[in-house]
């Protein structure tokens, strides 16, 4: 299930469109922050996006459907990809049609995944702006695609590239990501222990 399907078809387009490339579940449970409405939303320059892709797009969207943060997008690929460069080819041709067919305000791609390097190398290729997330590579495929996609996003910012930095696409991103601050405890809380008034003081060294 996308937005797409709760969307009012009378309502025009609010603002421009973050793509967020999710590529796998792993993705789908880091970036499902990204999808959700942040609490300053309404402020906020663009509407993010979550496009459920890679070589399993439908488990993509289930889990993003799971994490209460619907895709927007769902990019099948014509069937199943005979080993990473097939891969690779079929998602190019996808991501590429969804970038260039209307170009978003950014993209956002995390770790080294053929989908983010398909769609880094289409936002780049625009000039839309890139925003990669770094992770841990699993292997040496995927450190080397990571290590590509960072030398293109580093390139879109350089001198020859000539964009200037999405300073608050960045911003945006990474105060969706940022962890909850902690829930302040009230005396109704069951974990609070109310200790009894009458209790002698303590030092740092009492229990």
């Amino acid at each position: 299930m996308t937005l797409g399907d709760h969307a009012d078809p009378g309502l025009a387009p609010e603002l421009p469109e973050l793509l967020i490339v999710v590529a796998s579940t792993e993705d789908a449970r880091a970036l499902a922050p990204l999808g959700r409405p942040g609490v300053d939303a309404g402020d906020e320059p663009v509407r993010p996006v979550l496009v459920a892709t890679g070589v399993d797009p439908l488990a993509v969207d289930e889990a993003l459907d799971e994490l209460e943060a619907p895709a927007g997008r769902l990019l099948l690929l014509d069937g199943p990809a005979h080993g990473w460069a097939e891969e690779a080819a079929r998602l190019i041709v996808r991501l590429d049609a969804l970038i260039t067919g209307e170009p978003p305000a950014g993209v956002v791609v995390r770790g080294g995944s053929e989908a983010a390097l398909a769609a880094a190398r289409c936002a780049a290729g625009i000039g839309v702006p890139l925003l990669h997330l770094s992770v841990p590579p699993t292997d040496a495929r995927t450190a080397a695609t990571a290590a590509m996609i960072a030398e293109l996003a580093a390139w879109q910012t350089s001198p020859d590239g000539g964009r200037p930095y999405p300073t608050e696409l960045d911003l945006l991103v990474h105060r969706r990501l940022a962890p909850a601050p902690p829930r302040p405890r009230h005396a109704s809380d069951p974990n609070v222990v109310r200790m009894p008034a009458s209790r002698g003081p303590r030092n740092s060294l009492s229990a």
